[in-house]
C-alpha cells in the first residue's frame, strides 16, 4: 500500500489594506497603525494602498503633502504597493456599495481591494463603521480602527 505525501498547506501571508484614515494615522504617528504594519512586514506580508484614497489625503501642494509622500515612500520600501483599481475591482466595489446601501465610492474601492483575491486581510481605518458595513458579507476581511 503506497502512502502519498500530502503537500504542505501554504502559509497565508498577511495582507493589510489602508484607507485614507489608515494612511493619515501613519502620518500622525499612530502607534497602533505602526504596530500593525510592522507585524505585516515582519511576516513577509503585503500592504496595499488603493490609489483612490489619495483623493482624501493629498492636496496637490508638494509642501502640504510632504509627510504623506514621505510615509508612502517608507511603505513602498517595506512591502507596500499603490494599487489603482481595475474594472473588476471597480465592479466589485459597486456591488459592495449597493449591498451596503452606501454612497461612498472610495470606501467601496478600499473594501473591494481588501476582498480582491479572497484571502484574509485587515483594513486599517480611522472610521471603521462604514467599512464594516461594506465588508459584512466578507468574513475573511477584518476592519481595525487606528
Amino acid at each position: 500500500m503506497s502512502h502519498k505525501r500530502r503537500p504542505k498547506p501554504r502559509a497565508v501571508l498577511p495582507r493589510c489594506v489602508l484607507d485614507s484614515g489608515g494612511l493619515t494615522a501613519l502620518v500622525g504617528g499612530s502607534q497602533r497603525a505602526r504596530e500593525w504594519l510592522r507585524w505585516v512586514a515582519e511576516h513577509e506580508g503585503t500592504i496595499q494602498v488603493p490609489t483612490p484614497i489619495l483623493v482624501e489625503c493629498t492636496t496637490g501642494d508638494g509642501a502640504r503633502d510632504a509627510e504623506v509622500n514621505r510615509v508612502l515612500g517608507v511603505l513602498k520600501r517595506v512591502a507596500a504597493a499603490l494599487q489603482a483599481p481595475d474594472e473588476i475591482t471597480a465592479r466589485r466595489a459597486g456591488r459592495l456599495r449597493f449591498l451596503a446601501g452606501s454612497d461612498d465610492g472610495i470606501d467601496a474601492l478600499v473594501a473591494a481591494a481588501a476582498v480582491a483575491d479572497g484571502s484574509p486581510a485587515v483594513v486599517l481605518t480611522s472610521d471603521p463603521d462604514d467599512l464594516r458595513r461594506l465588508l459584512e458579507p466578507e468574513p475573511q476581511v477584518h476592519v481595525r480602527e487606528v
